[in-house]
C-alpha cells in the first residue's frame, strides 16, 4: 500500500503527532506484537480512539517487512500531509504573531537537514515555511521522523519560483533575511521586530546569488574558531532562538 497519495511513517512521535495534531486520514497502524513499551501501547490506544485500522505482526515477520525503517515497533500509513497555498501562509501567520517568522528553504536536499530545521522551526515558534518545488527534499518519511512529528504542526507551502513568492512576501509587509556565512549583520544585532522570512540556503552552495541580492539583511553567525559556516539546520536553529530569545524578553518586560 504505497503509492502517490500514501506516506509510511514510523516511530512513535512522529505517528503519535499524525494521529493527534494533523488532518492526514491513517488508513492503516502495523505494530511488532509483544511489545511491552508503555508508549507503544498508549499509541495503540490513540489509534483505535480513531477508529483506525490497526494490524499486529509476528516480531520477526515485522523486522523482516520494515528492516528499511527505524521503526521503534510500529508503521503508519497516512494520506500525504497537506500543504497550504502562499497567501494561506502569509494570512495565517500575520493573524498568528504581529511579527511573525517564515522560513523560506532554497535548495535543501537532505531531507535529515530538512526534518531538523523543520523540527527547530516547531519548537522555537516559527509560523510556517516556503519550499520550492524543485532542487529540495520531498516531505517522506525520512523528514517527518528527523523532525519528530513536528511536520504536522508546521504550515508549508510549496512554490514554483521562489523570487516571486519572496517577491509577494515583501508586498506582504514581510522582510527578506538571509542567513549567510558572509552576512553584513551579527544575527545577535539583529533586531526581530517586524515580519521576518529567513531564507536558508543548499547545505553545500549556500544562498543562489539572485536570492541574496533580492535579501534585504543578510545575517551572520559569529563563530569561536576559523570554522566559517555550520550546516544548514544548525544555523537556522541557531537563528530561529535568537529570535525567540529576543521575543521572550520582550515579553517578560513589558509583563
Amino acid at each position: 500500500m504505497r503509492d502517490g497519495q500514501t506516506d509510511i511513517l514510523y516511530g512513535i512521535n512522529p505517528i503519535t503527532e499524525a494521529l493527534k495534531v494533523s488532518k492526514r486520514k491513517c488508513f492503516r497502524v502495523v505494530f511488532e506484537g509483544g511489545k511491552t513499551n508503555p508508549r507503544l501501547k498508549a499509541l495503540i490506544s490513540l489509534a483505535q480512539s480513531k477508529n483506525t485500522l490497526i494490524e499486529s505482526l509476528p516480531k520477526e515477520e515485522f523486522k523482516k517487512r520494515y528492516r528499511s525503517y527505524i521503526h521503534q515497533g510500529i508503521i503508519g500509513y497516512f494520506s500525504n500531509k497537506e500543504t497550504v497555498e502562499l497567501h494561506e501562509l502569509i494570512s495565517g501567520a500575520l493573524e498568528k504573531s504581529t511579527n511573525p517568522i517564515l522560513v523560506i528553504s532554497d535548495g535543501i536536499q537532505d531531507p535529515h537537514n530538512l526534518g531538523a530545521i523543520i523540527r527547530s522551526a516547531v519548537a522555537m515558534g516559527i509560523q510556517g515555511m516556503v519550499l520550492p518545488k524543485h532542487r529540495v527534499a520531498p516531505l517522506n518519511e525520512t523528514v517527518a521522523k528527523c523532525s519528530s512529528g513536528a511536520i504536522e504542526q508546521l504550515p508549508i507551502t510549496w512554490v514554483t519560483n521562489l523570487s516571486n513568492a519572496m517577491g509577494k512576501l515583501k508586498e506582504s509587509g514581510f522582510w527578506i533575511v538571509g542567513i549567510d556565512p558572509e552576512g553584513t549583520t551579527s544575527c545577535y544585532d539583529f533586531k526581530f521586530d517586524m515580519p521576518v522570512a529567513l531564507l536558508i540556503g543548499n547545505e553545500g552552495k549556500g544562498i543562489r546569488p539572485l536570492l541574496k541580492k533580492n535579501c534585504d539583511f543578510t545575517l551572520s553567525i559569529p563563530m569561536a574558531n576559523s570554522m566559517n559556516s555550520l550546516n544548514a539546520s544548525t544555523a537556522g536553529a541557531v537563528v530561529f532562538y535568537e529570535a525567540l530569545r529576543q521575543k521572550l524578553n520582550k515579553k517578560s518586560r513589558t509583563s
